[in-house]
C-alpha cells in the first residue's frame, strides 16, 4: 500500500457500516516526521552539528565525520544490545569489562599462533559466555542484573589485567586479511561503521518484528503479567545478557582489527556511554519500549559532543560536566517532543 493511501488513526474500521466510516485522509509530511520516536534526538544532533560547524567550519570536513562515526561505533554497537535490556527493565553495568576481556583474550590467541579469524570468533564467544555468566548469576541468585553486573564489572576488569599481566598485547600479524578487512575502509567509510549500520538494521528487526523482541517488551511493560502469561522471564533475561555480551565481543574484535593491538584499559568508562546512548536515543529506563535506531543516534550525539569539546578547546576538567549537561538537554528535548505529540493525539 502506498503512503498516499495511509489514513490517520481515527478512520473507521473496515467492517463498520458505510455511514459510520470516516473519509480517509492522507497523512501530511509533518505528521509522518512528527511520528518518529527518534525525532527529538535527531533535532538535537543536527543542532549540535550546525552549532559546532558555525564556529569551526573544518568540523564539516569528511575526515571529521569519519572520526566521529568510528568513535560512535566503538561503544554504539554495545548500546544496540543495551536497548533490549533496558526495554526489559534491566541494566548491564559490565559491558566495558566484557569488551576489554574479549579484546585481550582474542589478541593473546592470535599472538600465540591462532588464525586471526578463529581468534576473533573466539573473542565473540568469550563475550557471549561472559554475558551468560551474568545471566546465570542473576537467575540463580534471583537478584537484579544491575547488582550482579556491578560486581562482575570488576571481575572482568581483573581478568583483563591478569591475562595481559597489565601490559599491552602487541606483535600481531597485521598483514593478515582479518586486519586489512575489518581494520580498513570501504568506500571511504571504516569497516566498523558499516558493521554498526548493518547490526542496527538486523537488531531493529529482532526487536520490533520477532517473538523474542515481543517477549522483551512484554516483560518490561509488566513483569508480573508476563509471568502469569507463562513467559519464560529467566530464559529471556539470559538470552538478552548473552546478546549484549556477543555485541561486546563483536565491537571488541572490530576495535582489535582497527588498532591491531590490545590494551587492558580498553573499555574503561564505556558502560556509562553505552547506557547513555540507549537512553538518549529514546529507550525508557522504565522498560516496555525502546528503539535500536535511537541508540545509534544516541551514540552519535555523545561522539559529537566529545569532538565538539575538542574543537572548542575545552579542558579535560570540564569534559564530563559539559557532556552530562548536553545529554540532559537532549533527553529533555526528546521528552518535550513526545509530550506535545501525545497531547496533539489526545486533542484530535
Amino acid at each position: 500500500m502506498s503512503d498516499e493511501m495511509l489514513t490517520d488513526e481515527h478512520a473507521a474500521l473496515p467492517d463498520a457500516p458505510p455511514e459510520a466510516r470516516a473519509p480517509a485522509r492522507p497523512r501530511s509530511l509533518w505528521r509522518r516526521v512528527a511520528g518518529l520516536n527518534e525525532l527529538g534526538v535527531i533535532v538535537a544532533l543536527a543542532t549540535m552539528v550546525v552549532f559546532i560547524g558555525a564556529f569551526h567550519p573544518d568540523f564539516f570536513a569528511a575526515e571529521s565525520f569519519v572520526n566521529i562515526s568510528r568513535q560512535a561505533a566503538f561503544f554504539g554497537i554495545m548500546a544496540l544490545g543495551m536497548v533490549f535490556l533496558l526495554a526489559m527493565g534491566e541494566i548491564d553495568l559490565s559491558v566495558g569489562g566484557i569488551y576489554g576481556v574479549t579484546i585481550i583474550g582474542a589478541a593473546i590467541l592470535i599472538r600465540d599462533g591462532w588464525n586471526p579469524w578463529l581468534g576473533a570468533g573466539a573473542g565473540v564467544l568469550i563475550g557471549v559466555a561472559l554475558g551468560a555468566v551474568n545471566g546465570l548469576l542473576a537467575n540463580g541468585l534471583k537478584i537484579s542484573t544491575i547488582v550482579v553486573t556491578l560486581g562482575s564489572l570488576s571481575m572482568f576488569r581483573g581478568l583483563a589485567l591478569v591475562f595481559s599481566d597489565g601490559q599491552p598485547i602487541v606483535g600481531l600479524p597485521r598483514d593478515q586479511a582479518f586486519f586489512r578487512i575489518f581494520g580498513g575502509d570501504l568506500l571511504g567509510v571504516p569497516a566498523i561503521v558499516w558493521s554498526f549500520a548493518v547490526l542496527t538494521v538486523l537488531l531493529t528487526v529482532l526487536f520490533r518484528y520477532t517473538r523474542f523482541g515481543f517477549l522483551v517488551r512484554s516483560i518490561g511493560s509488566n513483569e508480573q503479567a508476563a509471568r502469569l502469561s507463562g513467559i519464560p522471564i529467566a530464559r529471556v533475561r539470559l538470552l538478552g545478557l548473552m546478546l549484549v555480551g556477543g555485541l561486546c565481543g563483536i565491537s571488541g574484535m572490530l576495535t582489535l582489527a582497527f588498532f591491531q593491538s590490545a590494551d587492558p584499559s580498553n573499555g574503561i568508562g564505556y558502560e556509562l556511554l553505552v547506557i547513555a546512548a540507549a537512553i538518549i536515543g529514546g529507550t525508557s529506563l522504565a522498560g516496555g519500549s525502546g528503539t535500536v535506531f535511537g541508540a545509534l543516534l544516541g551514540a552519535f550525539v555523545i561522539a559529537t559532543i566529545t569532538s565538539g569539546l575538542v574543537q572548542f578547546g575545552v579542558t579535560a576538567n570540564w569534559t564530563s560536566f559539559v557532556t552530562g549537561a548536553v545529554i540532559i538537554g537532549a533527553v529533555a528535548l526528546d521528552a518535550l517532543i513526545r509530550r506535545r505529540r501525545s497531547d496533539g493525539a489526545q486533542r484530535t
